[in-house]
């Protein structure tokens, strides 16, 4: 991850140095974007996703794991991501986009939000500002096996105002809840081998103005 900003510069390099050779008028602009894969990470009942697995354990009165005692589920994943790099561009984006793919394996709702951590693993911002996203349950077979993730790609758009912010991001927490309130018991064995899968990246677009950045070689 910590090479992309230099591809970054050479492939702005190379498509202004193309656009410059046309020579465009003094107030010609050039709005291009650019695209970076943040993470995947998949969400399971297990202490990497932040689960207890104390709650695998069977309750010897219920004769069921204590987990189908709680009302939801929460997961959680924390990823590195240094928004900081971007800071050589921040006088020229106008706005960054982040795209969230998620998969639901459980057969049961889910909802989602990411949280946006500075250096200090404080809040910056969430990706949703009202309410967390929600899933649909995927499909399972008789035998308790996911045969369908249920799939949602959400677009969220930031505008320049916050990309001050944005740019002090150093982590990235997903947070996913299972809800746990229809619970089919047929099928609390295969839980531990569900997941819910998240993937995150986010589009970047600049606003550049070619004759200032780079001027007309003949005016040199």
């Amino acid at each position: 991850m910590k090479y992309y900003r230099t591809g970054i510069f050479f492939l702005l390099s190379i498509l202004i140095f193309s656009c410059t050779k046309d020579e465009p008028d003094e107030e010609s602009t050039w709005n291009p974007d650019f695209s970076i894969a943040i993470g995947y990470t998949s969400l399971g009942m297990n202490e990497n996703s932040g689960f207890d697995s104390a709650l695998l354990l069977i309750n010897a009165v219920s004769g069921l794991p204590y987990w189908t005692e709680e009302i939801d589920i929460p997961l959680s994943y924390t990823m590195p991501f240094d928004m900081g790099q971007l800071s050589d561009f921040s006088e020229e984006i106008v706005s960054i986009m982040f795209r969230l793919n998620t998969y639901n394996g459980f057969p049961n709702p889910a909802g989602g939000q990411v949280y946006f951590l500075d250096i200090s693993n404080n809040i910056v911002d969430s990706l949703f500002s009202s309410a967390p996203l929600t899933m649909e349950s995927g499909t399972v077979n008789g035998n308790g096996e996911t045969i369908n993730s249920t799939h949602n790609q959400t677009d969220i758009v930031f505008d320049q105002n916050k990309i001050d912010e944005l740019i002090t991001i150093r982590n990235i927490l997903i947070k996913g809840e299972i809800s746990n309130v229809s619970l089919d018991t047929t099928l609390i064995d295969s839980y531990p081998n569900y997941t819910l899968g998240i993937q995150l990246g986010i589009q970047a677009e600049l606003s550049m103005s070619i004759s200032e950045e780079f001027p007309n070689q003949n005016n040199q």
